[in-house]
């Protein structure tokens, strides 16, 4: 079998703050669903204890496994890798806490299964666990991991990957070839209720084969670009942990519990506190803490994460400096809110808009297209004719916020031939008529076959009533009946994943590396669980989708994906809001940053690893507030690094 060196930059990890996740869950953004969910059960917290004091055997890999098989002696002939130089700025320094907030308790902690798909546990998981490779956030180039050497057959269907000897669990224990083994035989096992993750890795490649202790081969079922992403992303668990578990025991053993970790980071068991809050703490034997890559990240102690039910509470204890860092996605407070408070004309308070190159999701309305009335895609043109997006933007978001025609907003995936659905109540009118809406009842509804054109739009956020009120006022005019019914967010959260709506209000994170089958395959339509939450099903969607997975050039699925955006938007899954084209972040003025803000294809939440707690900083802080002075002039507002192609090369080399 003859192996080739890869060379190329479509390759992602599915962790990691240098790497973006295959498919987002929803993150939290104005309306949409929060990702996180009710704990049902108890939530009893155990990990691996501090790993400070742990013992590793053999810090630079087992001598007795000779070089050809990986061996510490291993020079690589033949084998792809990258030395990446410094990601973070050298400059920052290690120490002091963090905190932000999250709106709810979390259903669970797990890195897999049922519900595992939800912000907090990525940001776990990026923090606390490893792949075997990852991306490099300036340039895109596939970077060591877990992984210090890889291999691409000729025919891109076999993989091989070094592991590197050093790497070692929390626990003291290697990072081997096993590891893969026994987390592919989890996820591949039906009790553990993870219908998407089995489709990227188990129903496409074969189990990994153990060549050594430090290398493993994988073998794809079928020819795919995205294979070496999924198993070179995949972050394993420890086999001596979960070796023989079965899905159902995972989860059961594992919902608020944690293995040990690969990562710089880990949680400790009395760090999670139930209904209050979760920290994350810096391991001081994270085996690459001194790796020339990993310096200028993963720079606090304590990344601490405070339960605030209510989103303005959360604005409002971060404007008290209760919690450190809050991203903004609410316009009114970001334009109106911050400005006349005291600690922001002293420079303790800082607002700034970051601009990054990392693609935007999308949110809306999602219509559940499994019932009816919302099985007629004119009737859910006609709810979207009647949105009157840009009085709704220029009144309510002061302009902060682009109105969507796209489900890749953006980015080169957006078809260009997709006209704005704009406000129009006749053109609404004329979509019901054709639907046959066209007889009214005494209350002026719309009905047909005796039934009510009713509508109930399930949402979990107060500030977005406001929103929602205008269209609901805006049908009743047409004769559509349109129920608020608001929940809470772990409420809303099971009953998207349940398919128990008519219409929600959702968000969509996005991925350099668009997945399409998780959000719009047939396949995954009927399964509760997964991303495609509408019932979107379109055989032609279905054909692009099966040809983008097997082309691997990433001029060609651009156009690919061009062309299903034409088909999805079409058909109308979700009527289409608006997105922010920048990170909106408020924080106290007691950090430092590298000068872009954020890496060039980073979102808000990395900063978590690349800006730090800087003590002078926070003495003048604590100065400023006992004098009620000044800490100095306050920073320019926005921060557009990226539109420097020279600035790009610098921060890349």
């Amino acid at each position: 079998m003859e192996f080739k060196m890869t060379n190329q930059r479509a390759f992602v990890s599915l962790n990691g703050w240098l790497a973006m996740p295959l498919a987002l869950g929803a993150l939290f953004l104005s309306q949409g669903c929060s990702p996180t969910s009710s704990n049902n059960a108890s939530s009893t917290a155990t990990s691996s204890s501090d790993s400070t004091n742990v013992v590793v055997e053999f810090p630079d890999g087992d001598p007795s496994i000779p070089a050809e098989l990986g061996g510490p002696r291993f020079v690589g002939e033949g084998w792809e890798t990258a030395s990446p130089g410094a990601i973070g700025d050298p400059s920052a320094r290690k120490g002091g806490v963090i905190s932000s907030s999250i709106p709810n308790w979390p259903d669970n902690l797990r890195r897999f299964g049922t519900g595992s798909n939800t912000w907090l546990n990525y940001l776990i998981r990026d923090l606390c666990y490893e792949s075997l490779c990852g991306v490099h956030p300036m340039t895109l180039e596939t970077i060591p991991g877990l992984a210090s050497h890889w291999q691409v057959s000729d025919d891109n269907m076999t993989f091989r990957f070094r592991i590197d000897p050093r790497a070692h669990w929390s626990d003291g224990k290697p990072v081997v070839a096993d590891d893969w083994i026994a987390t592919y035989r989890l996820i591949n096992d039906d009790t553990l209720i993870d219908p998407m993750m089995k489709q990227v890795i188990c129903n496409v490649m074969e189990e990994p084969k153990a060549l050594s202790k430090y290398m493993i081969e994988v073998k794809c079922k079928e020819k795919n670009w995205r294979n070496f992403l999924a198993i070179a992303g995949l972050t394993p668990l420890p086999a001596h942990e979960i070796q023989g578990m079965t899905g159902g025991d995972f989860l059961e053993k594992y919902n608020f519990a944690f293995t040990a970790t690969t990562g710089p980071y880990e949680v400790l068991p009395e760090d999670i506190r139930k209904n209050e809050s979760l920290t994350i703490t810096r391991r001081k034997n994270y085996w690459a803490k001194d790796d020339e890559s990993n310096q200028g990240l993963y720079n606090f102690d304590k990344i601490r994460m405070v339960v605030v039910r209510d989103r303005r509470l959360q604005f409002e204890k971060a404007c008290k400096g209760e919690v450190d860092f809050h991203p903004v996605f609410t316009a009114k407070w970001w334009v109106e809110d911050v400005e006349p408070l005291d600690a922001y004309k002293n420079g303790q308070l800082i607002r700034t808009e970051i601009f990054t190159r990392f693609p935007k999701g999308f949110q809306g309305l999602a219509f559940n297209m499994r019932q009816a009335p919302l099985d007629d895609h004119r009737v859910r043109k006609a709810i979207a004719h009647l949105y009157d997006r840009k009085t709704l933007l220029t009144k309510f978001a002061y302009d902060q916020y682009d109105a969507l025609k796209s489900y890749y907003p953006g980015s080169d995936a957006q078809n260009p031939n997709n006209k704005m659905i704009e406000y129009n109540p006749t053109k609404a009118v004329e979509l019901l008529t054709d639907a046959g809406w066209v007889e009214r009842d005494s209350d002026g509804i719309l009905k047909k076959d005796n039934q009510r054109l009713t509508i109930t739009i399930m949402y979990r956020s107060e500030g977005f009533e406001k929103y929602l009120t205008s269209l609901q006022e805006s049908c009743r005019k047409v004769g559509v009946e349109i129920n608020l019914n608001r929940v809470t967010p772990e409420t809303h959260w099971k009953n998207m994943m349940e398919r128990s709506f008519q219409a929600a209000g959702m968000a969509w994170g996005a991925s350099l590396y668009p997945n399409p089958i998780s959000n719009w395959s047939s396949q995954m339509a009927d399964q509760d669980g997964s991303n495609n939450i509408t019932g979107f099903k379109d055989p032609q969607a279905d054909e692009i989708i099966a040809k983008y997975d097997a082309e691997f050039e990433m001029a060609e699925r651009t156009k690919m994906l061009r062309e299903l955006d034409g088909i999805i938007y079409a058909q109308v899954p979700y009527a289409l809001e608006w997105y922010n084209p920048c990170e909106r972040i408020l924080y106290w003025n007691k950090f430092g940053m590298p000068s872009y803000g954020l890496p060039r294809y980073g979102e808000y939440e990395s900063a978590f690893a690349f800006w730090w707690y800087d003590p002078e900083k926070v003495a003048a802080l604590k100065e400023s507030q006992k004098s009620r002075t000044a800490m100095g002039p306050i920073p320019e507002l926005q921060i557009r690094p990226w539109e420097d192609e020279n600035v790009i090369d610098q921060a890349a080399n």
